[in-house]
């Protein structure tokens, strides 16, 4: 099944449409098919937040939960457990910054506050005009070019706070880097 690249408004909970709904059983049904009669509720969340722009609204998951023959809360838990996935509204962009021992001593302390400073937020904001929302990560698993970062599936590694006004320019002009 090919998304649509479209991201969806977030906000107030809003019952599904039928094009919602529609869209929610063919993502699962792909997913099952491609997991050969298997769920992988990892995939499911992803697709789901980059089809409903970076969060995973309640009424979404709730009748992805009925579809996958689960509760909402176990599902609820598995989204929430993650801290990749969110059920609160989030940026265009999310940069999740690595704050993990091999990050920390190589200089995340510096690049969390430059981050700070040119959005303008703390970390688990978002900027006002909706481009980024800013997040701590305890691991990114690239510990080799520490101090790193992640903007959407993008890694970027060996920082330095001077690095980041380029990275943030060229991912607002949609690109990577």
């Amino acid at each position: 099944m090919e998304l649509d690249n479209v991201t969806r408004p977030v906000g107030q909970a809003q019952p599904l449409s039928d094009e919602d709904k529609r869209f929610l059983r063919e993502l699962v049904e792909t997913n099952r098919t491609e997991h050969h009669g298997r769920l992988s509720y990892m995939d499911i969340m992803f697709d789901l937040e980059h089809h409903y722009g970076n969060s995973l609204p309640g009424p979404v998951l709730g009748e992805v939960a009925r579809l996958l023959g689960t509760s909402p809360a176990q599902l609820n838990g598995f989204v929430t457990f993650y801290t990749m996935l969110s059920t609160e509204p989030r940026g265009r962009h999310v940069v999740r910054v690595c704050t993990s021992g091999p990050c920390h001593v190589t200089g995340a302390p510096s690049i969390v506050a430059e981050l700070k400073r040119l959005l303008g937020v703390e970390l688990g904001e978002t900027t006002s005009d909706g481009m980024f929302t800013l997040e701590a990560s305890s691991c990114l698993g690239i510990c080799g070019v520490s101090p790193a970062l992640m903007i959407d599936d993008d890694a970027y590694g060996n920082l330095t706070p001077e690095d980041l006004p380029r990275i943030l320019d060229a991912k607002s002009a949609g690109g990577a880097q």
